[in-house]
């Protein structure tokens, strides 16, 4: 990985930082985003101390403005980009919801889903100009129990668990259309699921008996999967040769699962990324039609 650079969001923990570190020990440059300086500066002098270099660059995914300020950021720093992997997610307790262009969006969906989107467009001609160049998705298994209604994006009968399998099932869908779409560019797009990792950081701020049961697995050994475990399909897909040609598939860890069967109606990826492309006011992207 000498000589490319790689946007990691939610780099400064769990699955992010592990993937960060043993990607810098691959000798890339990674930018590692999250939301608490100390931490990003922690996970940055991982990634130096593993042989690679980088940055760390503050971004609050629940603000779409920092999601462009990032974009610009790793363009003018950069000018290149080998490898964009979306990590970043969040899981709340109790409903929060935004006001985008005067439509209410629940904010899990906002910050799993419609923040990576519109990075993905900020950033896509730099990928397509940098390739081979790929994409990651961290997305979860839980994405089969997701019900995603476009209709009703602000989620009016909230439960948690719900809220991030549906935040899941848009970014596998995600993945497969922005694979489509970048057909023939050069650049590929793939979604894995880490593996239940109870020490991710993730459920922090998961209440009820969900956010409970989590806490507790937590703490006991041989429940579920370590976050070095977590962080290998998203080493091996941004970074390992046997990946290089693969494009819109899903992977549980490093192997090759299979979907949600709704991850392969085209019609419903298209609307959620015709919706998508309106709540976030995403540029027109020419990049993101070569395959369409």
């Amino acid at each position: 990985m000498t000589g490319r650079v790689v946007l990691l969001t939610g780099a400064t923990s769990g699955i992010g930082r592990a993937a960060a570190r043993r990607l810098g020990g691959l000798g890339a440059t990674v930018v590692l985003t999250g939301r608490d300086r100390e931490r990003g500066r922690a996970a940055l002098s991982a990634v130096r101390e593993a042989g690679g270099d980088g940055a760390f660059v503050r971004a609050d995914f629940a603000d779409l403005d920092a999601v462009r300020a990032l974009a610009a950021e790793v363009r003018g720093r950069y000018g290149r980009l080998d490898v964009l992997a979306h990590n970043a997610a969040l899981s709340l307790s109790s409903r929060r919801a935004v006001d985008l262009d005067g439509r209410e969006v629940e904010t899990v969906f906002l910050v799993n889903h419609l923040a990576p989107f519109l990075l993905t467009h900020e950033l896509a001609d730099l990928l397509v100009a940098s390739a081979p160049a790929r994409a990651v998705v961290t997305a979860s298994a839980v994405h089969r129990r997701g019900v995603l209604d476009l209709d009703d994006l602000a989620l009016a009968e909230y439960d948690p668990l719900s809220a991030y399998a549906r935040s899941k099932l848009a970014n596998v869908l995600f993945a497969v259309e922005l694979a489509d779409r970048l057909a023939g560019t050069g650049v590929t797009a793939n979604a894995y699921h880490p593996g239940f990792v109870p020490g991710s950081g993730l459920y922090r701020e998961a209440g009820g008996a969900f956010g409970v049961a989590v806490r507790i697995a937590a703490r006991l050994p041989f429940v579920g999967r370590t976050v070095e475990e977590g962080a290998d399909g998203l080493v091996h897909l941004a970074a390992s040769p046997d990946a290089a040609d693969t494009t819109g598939e899903y992977f549980d860890g490093r192997d090759p699962a299979e979907p949600d069967p709704r991850v392969r109606d085209a019609a419903l990826r298209e609307r959620l990324w015709t919706t998508s492309a309106a709540l976030v006011d995403a540029p027109e992207t020419p990049a993101l039609s070569v395959g369409r």
